[in-house]
C-alpha cells in the first residue's frame, strides 16, 4: 500500500512539473518610430521546454497587413537555454508607406506536441515622414544611366520600319498608277464640290444628331463645332483658319467687319471650345445647347453678310462697266 502512495506522489509532482512548464512568444521592434518607406526589424522569438515540436509561421504571404509589407525573411534559428527549453527566433524586415499609427497584429504561432497555438502581443507604431534638411544646398539630379542597346531590342523596330517602307511604296505605286475615271469627253470625272455654307450647316445638324454631350462627351462635341467653324471660315472667305490658334482666327474674322453681335456668337464659342479641350472646364447643358446655336447664327449670319458683300461688288461693277 505504501508503494502505491509513493507512486500516486510521484505522479502528482510530474504533472505538476508539467503545468509548471511555459510556452513563451515575443515580437519586438527596436524603435517603435520608424520612418515612411524605410526598413525596420521584427524580432520573433518562442520558447518551448524540450521535447515539444514546433511549427513556425512560414511567413508565406508578401504582408503581414494591409499597412505592413514583408521585405524580407531572416534565417530560422534554434538553441536551446540552461533549463534545456528549445528557444526558436526569427527576423522579418519590414517596411511601410503608411503615415501615423499603424498597428503589426498578433502573429500565430503553433506547437503540435502538446497541440496548442499562441499568438504574439501585437505592436503599435508610429511612422513618420522623413524629415528634409532645408539648410542644405539642392544637389543635381543624377542623369540616367546609359545602357548599351543590344540587337535584340533593335531588332522589332528595323523590321517595323522596313515594313513601313513596304507599305508606303505599295501605296505610292497603287496611287500612282491608279488611272481616274473619264467622262465621254476624256476628262477626269470629278467629285460633286459642296459649298462651305451647306457644308456647314449639313456638319452642323449631324453633330446635333449624334448628341455627344448629352451622353458625356463633351469634349469630342466641342472639337466638333470648332472644326466645322474652321472649315468653313476656311472655305467661305479664304482664311487659313484650319491651321490657326483660336486668336489668329478670330482677329482675321474681325477684319470682315462682321456684326458685333455675330462676331460675338464666334468668338464666345470658340473660347469656351478651348476651355472645355485644354483646361478641362466642364460645360453646363446650357451652354452646350447654346454654343449649336451661337455656331448656327454665324454662319447663317456671315453667309448672308457674304451674299450682302457680294452683290454690292456686282452692283459697282455694272455701274462702273
Amino acid at each position: 500500500m505504501r508503494q502505491w502512495f509513493l507512486m500516486i506522489g510521484l505522479m502528482l509532482g510530474l504533472c505538476g512539473m508539467a503545468s509548471a512548464q511555459e510556452f513563451e512568444v515575443n515580437a519586438q521592434v527596436q524603435d517603435e518610430h520608424v520612418a515612411v518607406g524605410k526598413p525596420f526589424v521584427l524580432d520573433l522569438s518562442m520558447k518551448v521546454p524540450y521535447g515539444a515540436y514546433v511549427e513556425w509561421n512560414p511567413f508565406a504571404t508578401d504582408t503581414l497587413s494591409a499597412q505592413i509589407d514583408i521585405l524580407k525573411r531572416g534565417d530560422l534559428l534554434r538553441t536551446a537555454d540552461a533549463d534545456s527549453n528549445t528557444i526558436v527566433q526569427q527576423q522579418l524586415t519590414l517596411m511601410t508607406f503608411d503615415t501615423g499609427y499603424v498597428t503589426i497584429p498578433s502573429l500565430q504561432l503553433s506547437i503540435l506536441t502538446p497541440h496548442s497555438s499562441l499568438l504574439t502581443n501585437p505592436l503599435q507604431l508610429y511612422v513618420t515622414t522623413i524629415a528634409v534638411d532645408t539648410t542644405q544646398a539642392y544637389k543635381p539630379i543624377v542623369p540616367p544611366i546609359d545602357q548599351p542597346v543590344s540587337m535584340k531590342e533593335v531588332f522589332p523596330w528595323i523590321l517595323g520600319a522596313l515594313l513601313l517602307v513596304l507599305v508606303g511604296l505599295v501605296i505610292w505605286y497603287v496611287v500612282k498608277h491608279r488611272k481616274p475615271k473619264l467622262d465621254e469627253h476624256g476628262e477626269p470625272i470629278k467629285g460633286p464640290v459642296i459649298p462651305p455654307y451647306n457644308k456647314a450647316i449639313g456638319d452642323l445638324e449631324s453633330l446635333k444628331q449624334q448628341k455627344l454631350w448629352q451622353v458625356g462627351k463633351v469634349k469630342e462635341y466641342y472639337s466638333g463645332l470648332t472644326d466645322i467653324a474652321r472649315e468653313y471660315i476656311e472655305g467661305q472667305f479664304g482664311v487659313n483658319a484650319v491651321e490657326m490658334t483660336t486668336d489668329t482666327i478670330l482677329d482675321e474674322v474681325k477684319e470682315l467687319n462682321f456684326d458685333p453681335q455675330l462676331y460675338g456668337k464666334l468668338k464666345g464659342t470658340m473660347e469656351l471650345a478651348d476651355l472645355v479641350k485644354f483646361a478641362k472646364y466642364t460645360a453646363t447643358s446650357l451652354e452646350s445647347d447654346n454654343a449649336m446655336s451661337d455656331m448656327t447664327d454665324f454662319v447663317n449670319g456671315s453667309y448672308a453678310h457674304y451674299q450682302a458683300m457680294k452683290a454690292k461688288e456686282e452692283e459697282e461693277a455694272r455701274q462702273h462697266a
